[in-house]
């Protein structure tokens, strides 16, 4: 009889230390928001845009139904993003739900005033994953581009963070940036911030309405251009395509692209397979910085459209010669542009410099940015090509004259 007694008073405290549902949500009661725009309002307020899913048109889509838009989008202002966020339930009938963010825009006009205090809730929400992509708008605002409808994807949100996937993986101009990997630039001594552009092509007028996924020309775009260069939280400038090609390149983040060798009466491409970047700081002998950034790239041979005989073998060589000379132009292109034009370290070279002499970087870091404008920058390309494809011979070579 004790026994039982005693067992029945263990269960019962065991009970109470079970957890419920007890701050549970209903999915009828949260608006998911699957992408946000951050911008600047007339009167210096925040105007925080939000993406959101209109289920009931999902649903009905599948079946062959449904005239509405796959997503809404709702604008509201505040001092703070989160004010912004709270106001916007006045017109919504539930709550934001913020979890399912897939992608985060921000303003030019916005970017180059700062971006860390509108970042800081984004950190600070524990409801929030951190896997999300943060973009900037190149020459628009961020509703603009939120507004955009996509005809390839019925969510715009999951089309603008699998393209920017994609466009990372086969082109090498863009970079997929999230934000831990924004606020740790913020916070280094040796790097600034860099962002990928988004620019809008079209009319935005014609792109938020359902037109713009009935027509084969589409009115209007949304196309990952350049990459933001920042210094401190601020856009100060952007870099081209071939200078965001030679950013990856020195990062190490570039995993295949096309490049592109002028030969006698054409063209001749080569398709990047791999590469492999080793970035080192050092001191001179008069106990100045300098950098060696040594890559090392995998390719084959993708199109051929000039006259050339690719029965000889020296000519795998000049191939190899030619590309190395071009990702090095690329690499020097983006070292030039940042030292000159920007004249901040977006680079990563006071990391590099920090790693090989703590003893001069210790003494140097304030003066940083001034140090790294003069900075002696050396590149080394080695190329390898693995394969020239199923034909020797250009087919332009083989033509009947």
């Amino acid at each position: 009889m004790c026994k039982t007694v005693w067992k029945w008073l263990l269960i019962s405290q065991l009970i109470l230390l079970l957890t419920g549902c007890w701050n549970r949500r209903e999915l009828n009661e949260l608006s998911i928001a699957v992408a946000m725009g951050l911008d600047v309002s007339k009167d210096n307020q925040y105007t925080v845009s939000v993406q959101l899913v209109n289920p009931g048109e999902i649903a009905s889509k599948k079946s062959g139904g449904g005239t509405g838009t796959p997503v809404s989008t709702f604008q509201s202002q505040g001092h703070s993003v989160l004010e912004a966020l709270r106001r916007m339930t006045t017109k919504l009938n539930r709550r934001v739900y913020l979890s399912h963010l897939r992608m985060v825009v921000i303003g030019e006009e916005l970017a180059r005033r700062g971006i860390a205090d509108s970042i800081d809730i984004l950190s600070r929400d524990h409801e929030m994953r951190t896997d999300f992509f943060i973009v900037v708008a190149k020459k628009a605002r961020a509703e603009q581009v939120l507004e955009i409808l996509t005809p390839q994807e019925k969510i715009p949100a999951n089309k603008l963070y699998s393209s920017l996937e994609m466009a990372e993986k086969s082109w090498a101009a863009t970079g997929k940036i999230t934000l831990d990997r924004v606020i740790d630039d913020l916070q280094s001594e040796g790097k600034s911030p860099v962002l990928t552009g988004l620019l809008m092509i079209g009319s935005p007028n014609e792109g938020k309405t359902a037109d713009n996924l009935k027509s084969s020309a589409v009115p209007a775009l949304l196309q990952y251009n350049g990459l933001a260069v920042f210094k401190s939280d601020k856009l100060i400038g952007w870099l081209n395509e071939n200078e965001s090609k030679g950013y990856n390149y020195i990062q190490g983040k570039v995993k295949s692209t096309v490049i592109v060798n002028k030969c006698p009466g054409g063209v001749m491409e080569v398709e990047l397979i791999r590469t492999k970047t080793k970035v080192r700081g050092a001191l001179s002998s008069e106990g100045r910085p300098q950098i060696d950034i040594q890559l090392h790239a995998e390719g084959n041979v993708g199109n051929v459209a000039c006259d050339i005989d690719m029965l000889d073998p020296s000519f795998i060589q000049q191939i190899e010669q030619m590309t190395e000379r071009n990702i090095k132009e690329h690499i020097m292109e983006a070292v030039r542009t940042t030292q000159t034009r920007f004249k901040t370290d977006v680079l990563g070279f006071g990391e590099a410099v920090h790693r090989s002499s703590p003893d001069y970087w210790k003494k140097s870091k304030q003066n940083w940015d001034s140090i790294f404008t003069d900075l002696t920058v050396h590149a080394t390309v080695a190329v390898d090509i693995r394969r020239v494809g199923t034909t020797n011979q250009s087919v332009k070579s083989r033509v009947r004259k």
